[in-house]
């Protein structure tokens, strides 16, 4: 799923255990269910309210479920669910209505409708948002099934001791590239570390027509946020202290993230100042631009490509410490509903399992990092057009500690471009690093007391 308005272009183009068993065993004999095996081991109008607390006529349960999904990854959650509501996996009277709001108006929709007591009984929502609705959330952690997900992405569901969704996939960014213009450079992809990055920018710049690299496809009010966060986890820094009362980025860490990617549109000559918004996802597209740091979903864009395409993981600042790359994950959340049985909110539970444990197309054609295991180590992911693409390279990073979450805040919305114009600022050469550093570092502290 794209995670701003501008990316859905191109989606569009894209003894907590024990007790969790016995509260899914009181559920499967009260509503009947029989079929529940597996569970162990976007285009739509916008709905209305959430619906009721309890089961409908003659013991019915339909559980209203909130997306945002757009384009190709619409279309893959809508088979996910149709197939739910066709194979019956948790009964013959529990089906899903999903709906799906346009990005821009899903969580303001969704915070009103939790705060105001008519919420779905599912709904996606960011790792990043949980803390902020965290109030308004089932802690699910005695209720889940299984708990078989990729540790560092299960972890960005867990908040204070309680699990308050399930986790769907990562989506951390890489390095995408055009092989047509690499080689006309007389580059030979792949492309492993920093020097060879260089060394092929330089090739790129001195024997084509095209630039060789923008750090963001979506300058904008307030691109480069991914970028710059990335570049500040593999200099060793952090955002925030540890109570996040306070930004912490101002030293050499954040500066040399934001130094060398205004380098990048600066001395290095790489790119251009111009922040105009989509100017480089057009760019990259018709091979004015190539090489850009994107995410998971920008597969679907690439697809379409006539190019030949590439991607490595993202070793793309000079001198980093360590490798990381900037994620957040889609999550389904199971918001508190007033009046709910216990059956209505183990069903929403248990169907969010089913949504996030079979869903081997949300890797192999969605793109995006399944947080299953075993969809994970599961043949029709690996034998995908995106394993070895994409998929395999994320995995890794994933299992080796590798994605730098965003922090999850109380208030603050991360997404929000106007926490993050100092970036663009410093891109477009309109300030001095030492100046956007220190005016990212105000806003921030000022966003979070």
């Amino acid at each position: 799923m794209p995670d701003t308005k501008e990316e859905m272009a191109d989606s569009n183009a894209e003894s907590r255990q024990t007790s969790g068993q016995s509260n899914r065993r009181r559920f499967l004999q009260a509503t009947g269910v029989a079929g529940a095996v597996g569970l162990a081991g976007c285009t739509g109008l916008m709905g209305g309210g959430g619906g009721g607390g309890g089961g409908g006529g003659n013991g019915s349960i339909e559980l209203s479920y909130w997306t945002l999904f757009s384009g190709g990854d619409g279309e893959v959650m809508k088979a996910i669910i149709d197939k739910f509501n066709e194979e019956k996996p948790l009964g013959d009277n529990i089906s899903i209505n999903r709906q799906r709001t346009p990005w821009e108006e899903h969580y303001n929709r969704l915070y009103t409708s939790m705060t105001g007591g008519s919420p779905p009984d599912l709904a996606i929502s960011h790792a990043s948002y949980l803390r902020r609705f965290k109030p308004t959330l089932t802690d699910i952690s005695g209720m889940m099934s299984s708990t078989d997900y990729v540790d560092q992405i299960l972890n960005a569901c867990k908040i204070d001791g309680g699990t308050y969704a399930v986790p769907m996939d990562s989506h951390p960014v890489g390095l995408y590239y055009n092989v047509d213009i690499l080689r006309e450079a007389g580059v030979e992809p792949p492309i492993e570390n920093f020097t060879q990055f260089k060394e092929a920018c330089n090739a790129i710049l001195e024997n084509t027509d095209a630039k060789p690299f923008s750090p963001d496809p979506y300058w904008g009010g307030g691109g480069g946020f991914r970028q710059w966060f990335m570049g500040l986890h593999q200099y060793g820094g952090k955002m925030f202290n540890d109570d996040q009362s306070e930004a912490v980025f101002g030293g050499d860490a954040g500066t040399n993230s934001l130094d060398f990617l205004a380098s990048v549109s600066g001395e290095r000559n790489w790119d251009v100042p111009d922040i105009s918004a989509d100017r480089v996802a057009q760019s990259f597209r018709n091979g004015n631009v190539a090489m850009t740091v994107n995410g998971t979903w920008y597969v679907n864009v690439m697809r379409e490509q006539s190019f030949e395409w590439g991607f490595d993981k993202p070793r793309v600042f000079p001198d980093a410490q360590q490798l990381r790359s900037t994620a957040d994950s889609h999550t389904v959340i199971v918001p508190k509903k007033s009046g709910a049985s216990e059956e209505r909110v183990q069903a929403a539970v248990s169907a969010a399992e089913w949504i996030t444990q079979q869903n081997p197309s949300w890797g192999a054609q969605a793109g995006h990092l399944p947080a299953y295991n075993p969809i994970l180590n599961g043949d029709q992911l690996r034998n995908s057009d995106l394993w070895n693409k994409t998929l395999k390279s994320y995995m890794e990073m994933a299992q080796d500690g590798q994605l730098s979450y965003w922090p999850q805040l109380e208030s603050s919305d991360l997404y929000a471009t106007s926490n993050w114009t100092w970036i663009t600022d410093a891109y477009s050469q309109n300030t001095t690093v030492e100046k956007a550093i220190q005016n990212g570092v105000q806003s921030w502290t000022k966003n979070v007391q």
